[in-house]
C-alpha cells in the first residue's frame, strides 16, 4: 500500500511540475543612462576595430580619450588580445567644432595613419563627444575627412 501512495504521488507531483505557470514574454527595463564609469576607446581585435570600456574609477580623466587610446591596451585589455595601431604618443592638439561635424588637430601627420588606426580614433572620438556624425582629422600639414565611424555608436 505505501509503494502504492508513494507511486501515485510521484505522479501527481510529476504531472503538477513545480508550479509554476506558462506566461508570456515579459520586458525588462530600459537600458541606463547616464556616463559611464569609465572612457569608450577602439581597440583592435581580430583585424577590427572593436569597444571596450575602460574602467577610470577614481583617477582624473585624461584630456582626451584619444590620449589613453594613443598610451596602448593596458595589461587587461592586452590579456584579451587588444592591439591598437595608433601611434604612441599621438595627442589631440585642438578639437574644434564646424559645419561638418568636428575637426580634431593631431600631434601626429594624419596622412601617415593606418586605415585601422584612423577608424580607432574616429570611432573613439565620436563615442567621447556624444555621437558627431563627421570627424575631421588634421595632422602634419594635412586633413582626412570629413569621416564616420563605420561601427554603430
Amino acid at each position: 500500500m505505501r509503494k502504492t501512495w508513494f507511486v501515485l504521488l510521484l505522479i501527481v507531483s510529476v504531472v503538477t511540475g513545480c508550479g509554476v505557470r506558462p506566461s508570456g514574454v515579459i520586458p525588462g527595463a530600459p537600458a541606463p543612462v547616464g556616463p559611464a564609469n569609465g572612457a569608450v576607446l577602439y581597440f583592435v581585435s581580430g583585424g577590427q576595430p572593436a569597444r571596450v570600456l575602460r574602467p577610470i574609477a577614481g583617477e582624473l580623466p585624461p584630456a582626451s580619450p584619444v590620449d589613453l587610446l594613443a598610451a596602448g591596451p593596458d595589461e587587461s585589455e592586452r590579456e584579451q588580445r587588444y592591439t591598437s595601431e595608433v601611434p604612441p604618443g599621438t595627442v589631440v592638439l585642438d578639437q574644434t567644432a564646424g559645419p561638418n561635424g568636428v575637426t580634431l588637430t593631431l600631434s601626429v601627420d594624419v596622412a601617415g595613419l593606418s586605415a585601422r588606426a584612423v577608424d580607432q580614433i574616429v570611432c573613439t572620438a565620436r563615442d567621447s563627444l556624444g555621437g558627431a556624425a563627421q570627424i575631421t582629422l588634421r595632422g602634419g600639414g594635412t586633413q582626412r575627412g570629413p569621416l564616420s565611424c563605420p561601427l554603430p555608436g
